[in-house]
């Protein structure tokens, strides 16, 4: 667990470096850091929120309807995939991207007061 929020909380910061080092009329301060680093968490965290949401199963009645729609609409048969449940095909863990979004949060207040 602890290697996954740090390789989720490297590719975060991988990215506000490249953003602010590659980006369009973009200093390299401490201001814009925070800036882009509060972005880049915030998207980090909402990916994560979705993700949990769809692995709680909330989602799953609605996939089913529209699952049974789209085959009726294309006239396509019943596959391996079409009895199961959202909940089961997402099998990304959310956890990590939560707590590494949230470290990069931190940091990016915690720079905020410097």
């Amino acid at each position: 667990m602890f290697l996954r929020i740090t390789i989720y909380t490297l590719i975060q910061e991988a990215i506000i470096f490249g953003i602010l080092l590659f980006g369009k009329n973009q200093s390299v301060s401490l201001n814009n850091y925070v800036d882009i680093s509060f972005m880049v968490a915030l998207i980090a965290l909402l990916i994560g929120l979705f993700v949990y949401i769809m692995r709680s199963g909330f989602l799953d009645r609605v996939h089913n309807g529209f699952r049974s729609i789209s085959r009726k609409i294309k006239r396509e048969e019943e596959n391996e995939f079409s009895d199961m449940p959202l909940s089961e095909l997402v099998g990304l863990r959310y956890a990590g991207i939560l707590f590494s979004s949230l470290l990069v949060m931190l940091s990016s207040i915690l720079c905020m007061f410097l």
